[in-house]
């Protein structure tokens, strides 16, 4: 009991020192946190500005004896939350040719039950490639059957409501109403006013699944349907007489259908840059057509089923290299047995995340015996300034 009582006389004081700095610590962090609380917030004029950015896309391409240099893009995005509930974007792209508003978009959330709402002029989600802007695509050009069938992008303008399903993977509902489908769709005016069957309704289911660590497939199915088509008569053809201008025909409905998989293989131990990508997609064109415009009387008059679609192969090898083929069947819209095949070979190199360069080669051939082929050579220069995306394309 003795040498207890003594061995704590001895240690006492050491522990009253060791407690008192930390008590003088303690009161020293309180003071500053008071003193934080009661300073006003430091802001800028920029404080809440947009993030912004932009890419410039420049292409120099040569068919047999001809060339010709074109700055197809540049494209300014502007993204910003608007509140804890909505966020928007604009993107504005550039050319050689005009200036125009690409998307302007409202996207809700925090909506209940796993919904989201998207608003404005957007890339209806019809397929994949569809909405991938051009300096975002595997290879120069877009694919010749999302050209013929699409037209172009999927922009369109409009509303979507999608639903995260409650599932153990990834996987959503989408439903849709637009004006029209397609960026250089010019069988429909975009600022006209039309009945309820006249507008493009859009279905479309997605889901992803993971196999191990290294590889995913990403499956998607869409249909995107035109109740009734305004349609041009000719006076020439129709045997009224008297009809003018754009009238709505009974039956002339279209419906588009797709169906697209992507398969990726990232390989764990590779990093970010090694792997391989395969994306596919096919679609069917289905409808009833009376001629599409004025003096055009080649077209068939009852109903066509076309097909077409795509299948390319990107590698990753490093950093910087991606070698890529693709292949385009797409048949005629109005004449479903003549077929437009395009065979593209690709070879990118990233510079760096926000350069990059890219050459390719294209042999476009018809399938009618004797018909014409053409060759093309393209090369591609592309950079991204700032913060500029357009979504998880590459997870």
């Amino acid at each position: 009991m003795r040498r207890l009582l003594l061995t704590s006389l001895l240690f006492a004081p050491l522990a009253a020192r060791a407690q008192a700095p930390a008590e003088d610590r303690l009161k020293a962090l309180e003071d500053r946190l008071e003193k934080l609380e009661g300073a006003p917030a430091k802001t800028s004029a920029s404080a809440f500005n947009p993030a912004m950015g932009m890419s410039v896309d420049g292409l120099y391409r040569q068919t047999h004896d001809r060339g010709t240099f074109n700055l197809r893009s540049a494209e300014v995005n502007l993204e910003a939350p608007v509140d804890p509930y909505l966020k928007a974007w604009a993107i504005l792209n550039a050319n050689a040719k005009e200036v125009s508003l690409e998307e302007a978009t409202l996207e809700t959330t925090a909506l209940p039950y796993n919904l989201t709402v998207r608003g404005g002029r957007l890339f209806a989600s019809f397929g994949r490639m569809g909405h991938f802007h051009d300096h975002e695509l595997p290879v120069i050009d877009r694919p010749n059957s999302l050209d013929a069938f699409v037209n172009g992008e999927t922009q369109a303008d409009g509303f979507e409501v999608s639903y995260l399903l409650p599932t153990d993977r990834f996987a959503t509902a989408t439903l849709g109403m637009y004006n029209k489908l397609g960026a250089e769709n010019t069988r429909a005016a975009n600022d006209a006013a039309r009945g309820l069957s006249q507008f493009t309704y859009l279905g479309r289911v997605a889901a992803a699944f993971e196999f191990g660590e290294d590889h995913q497939v990403d499956l998607g199915l869409s249909s995107a349907w035109t109740p009734k088509r305004p349609v041009t008569e000719n006076m020439a053809t129709t045997t009224s007489g008297h009809v003018v201008g754009e009238v709505t025909k009974k039956n002339t409905w279209r419906t588009l259908n797709g169906l697209d998989m992507t398969y990726r293989w990232q390989p764990a131990a590779g990093g970010l840059y090694k792997g391989l990508l395969w994306g596919t997609e096919v679609l069917q064109n289905d409808e009833r057509t009376f001629g599409r415009n004025v003096g055009d009387d080649n077209l068939p008059k009852d109903r066509v089923r076309s097909y077409a679609g795509y299948s390319f192969v990107q590698l990753k090898l490093g950093r910087h290299w991606r070698p890529t083929m693709m292949y385009d069947i797409t048949q005629d819209m109005a004449a479903a047995r003549t077929n437009t095949n395009t065979l593209t070979l690709a070879l990118t190199y990233d510079v760096t995340e926000f350069h990059r360069l890219r050459a390719a080669f294209s042999q476009v051939t018809n399938s009618l015996p004797g018909s014409w082929h053409n060759d093309v050579v393209g090369l591609q220069w592309t950079a991204v300034l700032g913060h500029h995306v357009h979504g998880f394309r590459d997870r």
